[in-house]
């Protein structure tokens, strides 16, 4: 599929808009580029990826922002059919958001939530919920009080078998608004790269090949 930027699109702005020449998000260039009624909320792209979209770029500063439209034409068709979807992005996120580090009553919920989200995917990839996938269990590793405190947390609870989409929808939210709050020099890119891995995560779930990162106006 051949996607263009055209030049006449407008500059990525925060928030919702009526119209495309008051301005528009992330996710309004996409449906625009997928050929849908004006809309933040587009059927085009799969709603945690969506809204891991919208919530990047409201966050981001104007610099940042304009460093994702490359990535618009990469979600047009993204919608993805399984639960698979939601938990490898919530996997991926909570991932980034752990690696930030900060205290016990920080990290405790991400862990219990990594942990959480590893073992409903445990039962996508045939694994046992013991068995974690190595990026969790080196995620994990690297915060060794709150791993422990959250595997004491959730070892009741043991493996999810439901619900999938809103433990997702969760565990993005809490780490986002880590990763949101972290006042490192660096917080923006770091939320620039969370919203591009997704995005390359999904591609692969769809079968296609990593997305090409594209100028306003080149064709990918």
């Amino acid at each position: 599929m051949v996607t263009q930027i055209p030049e006449s699109l407008p500059v990525l702005g925060p928030g919702a808009h009526r119209r495309p020449r008051d301005g528009g998000c992330f996710m309004e260039w996409a449906s625009l580029l997928a050929g849908e009624r004006w809309s933040d909320h587009p059927r085009c792209t799969h709603p945690l990826l969506a809204h891991l979209a919208r919530a990047v770029n409201d966050v981001v500063d104007d610099r940042a922002r304009q460093r994702l439209a490359p990535w618009i034409p990469a979600v047009v068709g993204l919608t993805g059919g399984t639960v698979r979807w939601d938990l490898e992005i919530a996997l991926l996120v909570t991932r980034r958001a752990i690696g930030l580090g900060g205290t016990l009553d920080v990290l405790g919920p991400l862990a219990a939530g990594l942990l959480t989200v590893d073992r409903a995917l445990a039962t996508v990839d045939g694994r046992t919920g013991a068995r974690l996938r190595p990026g969790t269990r080196d995620a994990l590793d690297q915060v060794p009080a709150a791993a422990a405190w959250a595997r004491e947390w959730t070892e009741p609870l043991g493996v999810p078998r439901s619900g999938y989409h809103d433990l997702s929808r969760a565990a993005v939210d809490r780490s986002l608004a880590v990763l949101a709050s972290h006042l490192g020099p660096g917080r923006d890119a770091l939320l620039v790269e969370v919203l591009t891995d997704a995005i390359e995560v999904c591609a692969r779930l769809a079968g296609r090949s990593a997305p090409r990162r594209v100028q306003a106006g080149a064709v990918a």
